[in-house]
């Protein structure tokens, strides 16, 4: 286990220091941190790096230096004062400092990567302190002399998945290994600054393409179906287990989302999203599904490599009573382009629709359900399969309840991790507002849903008693 640290200081000084707005992407993952803390929880990546035969402590010191030099997100705070009356929370880039990079000494090199794991657990078990201090922290961990591996974790208010491409680029070119599910960064061009992207979000594009995603968020408000009655249940909004997590892998369910991938034209990313629209819909007994993708938004040039985070929820919304699987996937397809072809606007702007659309509609809306797509480096295998080798393959599925530090303001949040070695679910919940079983419920489904789809057809009729088959009752489903 981890030893007591020694402490390595990291020193950089690169030019002058700034205050700007946050942008977009930053207040979204603000406000999710925010919310997260009562819990103890935060929002925080991990990444553990392997470093090259080799590779000594001051060479570590200098890769982490050259890091903070070059992107200045690393080296920003928060700033919560107002800089006027309606800005809100702004960056602060800062010109100097020094970031303490943790040594832990591991004498049994068969247990380093053991004591690697606990160390990364440990940077990460503590929310960050986004006004106070960087928003990466650092470890290293091995023999006396002889580092093995680079532990970071970095606050979400400074980057996204997309972020850490550069930021890895940078560290394999001068001390790591490359992992094979860590794809290059896209471009070598440098992307945008935090600063440089709330300047660009607050120009007239922007403006006018913020206007058109917001006229688009205020129609899918008007559709969306609402949500189930509140039930009168005990406050538990500060204890740690309120949101729960369920994780499933299953040689079925990969097997079954690539050929439904295949057989309808569509990305596996469609695939699932429109399966999830379709259990959540049938199972609120709703004719239309509602969901946020997130989505990157890095398809332009100076975003692609930009080590910030560019990414926040896009709603959409699709008819589901009468349409078939097939149907409902390029009906998603649609919608979801749509939605992503929206671009990006800032998050409190939506929450204001939100209000304006309930008070309107005179309903209760849930507009938190949310499918986080994240692809590795290589992707999922796509070909036709049977029914009898779906069967097969069932019995090696595994579910089970997880712990996790990342908590989001959902009442429920799929995320997907996928490659060309599987799919692996995990289904965050809301347990003041469906319980577990309901929750293993719903993963059933949505594998039942994608299995029967893989070789044929599935009805309207069909999708809707295959989503409902076994359901908790109401009271069941919701929180006791």
């Amino acid at each position: 286990m981890p030893t007591t640290p020694d402490y390595r200081p990291v020193c950089f000084a690169a030019g002058e220091a700034h205050r700007a707005p946050l942008t977009w992407s930053q207040r979204y993952y603000l406000a999710e941190t925010d919310a997260a803390r009562p819990s103890g929880r935060g929002l925080a990546i991990r990444r553990l790096y392997e470093l090259r035969p080799g590779v000594g402590e001051q060479d570590v010191v200098a890769a982490l230096r050259d890091l903070l030099n070059r992107f200045e997100g690393l080296r920003s705070t928060v700033d919560r004062g107002p800089a006027d009356a309606t800005a809100g929370p702004a960056q602060r880039v800062h010109a100097e400092g020094t970031l303490r990079l943790a040594v832990h000494d591991a004498a049994d090199d068969g247990e380093t990567s053991v004591v690697a794991a606990a160390v990364l657990d440990g940077l990460a078990g503590t929310p960050f302190e986004v006004c106070e201090e960087w928003p990466v922290r650092a470890a290293l961990i091995g023999r006396t002399g002889s580092p093995r591996f680079l532990a970071l974790v970095f606050s979400h208010v400074a980057v996204d998945a997309f972020a850490l491409l550069p930021v890895t680029d940078h560290l394999v070119s001068a001390v790591a290994v490359r992992h094979p599910e860590w794809p290059p960064a896209r471009s070598r061009d440098a992307g945008l600054s935090p600063r440089e992207q709330a300047a660009a979000e607050a120009a007239e594009p922007a403006r006018r393409t913020t206007e058109r995603a917001l006229r688009r968020a205020a129609d899918v408000l008007r559709a969306m179906p609402a949500a189930l009655p509140a039930q009168d249940v005990p406050d538990r909004s500060l204890l740690a287990d309120r949101y729960r997590f369920l994780s499933r892998t299953s040689p079925a369910l990969d097997l079954a989302a690539g050929a439904v991938s295949l057989r309808t034209g569509e990305s596996v990313a469609t695939v699932l999203a429109a399966a999830m629209v379709a259990v959540d819909a049938h199972l609120a007994d709703s004719p239309t599904g509602y969901l946020r993708l997130l989505a990157a938004n890095r398809s332009r040039p100076e975003t692609v490599n930009a080590v910030v985070p560019c990414s926040q929820p896009v709603p959409f919304c699709v008819p589901v009573a009468g349409s078939a699987f097939s149907e409902l996937v390029g009906a998603t397809a649609a919608a979801t382009l749509g939605a992503l072809r929206s671009g990006s606007y800032p998050p409190d702007r939506l929450a204001a629709l939100h209000r304006a659309a309930e008070q309107e509609r005179g309903v209760r809306l849930d507009i938190t359900p949310t499918f986080n797509y994240r692809p590795r480096a290589s992707a999922l295998l796509r070909r036709d399969v049977v029914a009898a080798e779906l069967e097969q393959s069932a019995a090696a599925g595994v579910t089970r309840w997880v712990p996790s530090d990342l908590v989001w303001r959902s009442t429920r949040y799929l995320s997907a991790d996928v490659s060309e070695s599987g799919i692996r679910l995990v289904l965050q919940v809301d347990t003041r507002v469906h319980t577990p079983r309901w929750a293993e419920h719903w993963m059933a489904a949505l594998e039942r849903l994608l299995c029967a789809a893989a070789t044929r057809e599935v009805t309207a009729e069909e999708l809707r008693h295959m989503v409902r088959e076994s359901q908790p009752t109401h009271q069941e489903s919701r929180c006791r």
